[in-house]
């Protein structure tokens, strides 16, 4: 966290983690459908990829005054190409996002980007060797049911808006196997970093094809997008510094209530019955696979703990009878 002063700070440390990342992860949440909101507002005059690069271009002179201080060298990496294949990914899934977001209800476009984090799981399953329990495969196969759910290809023509949905959660979930792969060598900090730099002249040449200067009003809430934006991504750190995901992730079900209720406010869209069903089923999938994940990892931790007990003198003295 940035230096408060005193006051906010004592405020802040007198709550406990938990309803701080409970509370940082529904800010993020907001955010993300108030992005959303902001970006459908103007969609419909300029192009999203020209939306896109103002977005990251501004999110960017937001970010690094924050992130790059005297003293520190947040640019060292380990692995520079990777760094390069994230941004990629990364900028993939936004354009598709952005794209996706002009011609889906708010409520689909955010219960469809709920597969993100499963998807991911199956990638790091893939191309990672990750060990996966029986109930973690439980847990994928209710998450990528209920995208069934919300798509219903047996019923309706799957849109382009839908496609692209999968697209960009499928290209964000593999940006996050990468980011598992450098989080092993780079800070946060770093990776962020990286992700931020990286991703403008990918922008740029994407945004250049259907070019245009914006309006007053149209740059003002591109400023928003940005804000919100880097908003929803700091405070979604900072909710997973504060608890376990377990405990933070039931919060962010909120961004499918947030986006039924903007939809309908600013919009008047009033998502189908299946949107809600689904959904609800896919993040019933994430909250259940980061469940078992957790446990999986208390058990290791327990194993480990009871082996280094075994081994110490005192008990190998116990043992051997001295």
């Amino acid at each position: 966290m940035p230096s408060v002063p005193g006051p906010i700070a004592a405020v802040y440390a007198a709550v406990p983690p938990p309803l701080r990342g409970v509370l940082f992860m529904m800010i993020s949440a907001f955010g993300v459908v108030a992005m959303n909101v902001a970006i459908r507002q103007i969609a419909d005059d300029i192009h999203p990829f020209v939306i896109a690069f103002f977005r990251h271009t501004i999110g960017v002179c937001l970010l690094v005054p924050i992130f790059v201080r005297p003293g520190s060298n947040p640019f060292r990496t380990a692995n520079f190409p990777l760094q390069g294949l994230r941004a990629m990914l990364n900028v993939v899934a936004m354009l598709a996002y952005f794209l996706a977001l002009t011609m889906e209800p708010l409520a689909k476009v955010v219960a469809l980007t709920f597969t993100a984090p499963l998807i991911a799981t199956i990638g790091a399953v893939l191309l990672l060797g990750e060990k996966v329990t029986k109930a973690r495969y439980l847990a994928l196969a209710i998450g990528l049911g209920g995208a069934l759910i919300i798509l219903r290809p047996w019923a309706v023509e799957v849109s382009t808006g839908s496609l692209l949905l999968v697209m960009s959660s499928a290209t964000w979930g593999a940006a996050l196997v990468v980011i598992k792969v450098l989080a092993r060598t780079d800070s946060p900090v770093t990776i962020a970093i990286y992700a931020s730099v990286l991703q403008l002249p990918v922008c740029l040449i994407a945004a250049l094809f259907y070019w245009q200067w914006p309006t007053t009003y149209q740059l003002f809430m591109m400023v928003l997008v940005a804000i919100f934006g880097s908003t929803t991504q700091l405070a979604l750190a900072q909710a997973f510094r504060e608890a376990d995901a377990t405990v933070v992730l039931p919060a962010d079900f909120s961004k499918l209530v947030f986006a039924g209720l903007a939809g309908w406010l600013f919009f008047g869209e009033l998502p189908a019955i299946w949107i809600w069903i689904g959904g609800t089923v896919v993040f019933a999938g994430v909250f259940l696979n980061a469940w078992f994940e957790k446990r999986a990892r208390d058990d290791i931790r327990r194993l480990a703990r009871a082996a280094e007990v075994s081994q110490s003198p005192k008990n190998s003295r116990e043992h051997s009878g001295d």
